[in-house]
């Protein structure tokens, strides 16, 4: 009986060293899956904010162009502007703001296109932003 546990101890011997490896490259293995993870959702915050800052260049557009447009010193001038943003926040940020009238029974109506673009390249985002005002 004793010869028999003999035997069977001799060819088990490194089961121990298999099963730690296996278990070494199943964690390495999660460890890559979640880093993975991690860096996709970075991504898609980021060019969520970079949405996000389009969005509000897109509206400071259409909001100075709606300014302009109803000031009584400007006379209802309806005109097209391309802009630069400087302040904080919306660096590298510009807009482009359209104006289009419709008179419809003597009176106007306003269109206002204004199309914000954040970033460069692969990294940017537009939004668009209509407003539709009377005098």
């Amino acid at each position: 009986m004793r010869r028999d546990r003999s035997l069977l101890a001799k060819y088990e011997t490194g089961l121990g060293l298999i099963s730690a490896i296996f278990v070494i490259v199943i964690i390495a293995l999660l460890v890559a899956a979640m880093s993975k993870v991690m860096t996709i959702g970075q991504g898609y915050r980021s060019q969520e904010a970079l949405a996000t800052r389009a969005l509000l260049a897109a509206q400071t557009g259409a909001e100075l162009h709606l300014s302009e447009l109803l000031h009584p010193d400007n006379g209802n001038s309806c005109a097209n502007t391309t802009r630069t943003l400087t302040v904080d926040g919306l660096q590298d940020c510009n807009y482009q703001a359209s104006c289009a009238v419709i008179t419809i029974s003597g009176q106007n109506f306003y269109t206002i296109n204004s199309v914000g673009r954040c970033g460069s390249g692969v990294d940017s985002a537009t939004r668009t932003v209509k407003v539709r005002v009377t005098d």
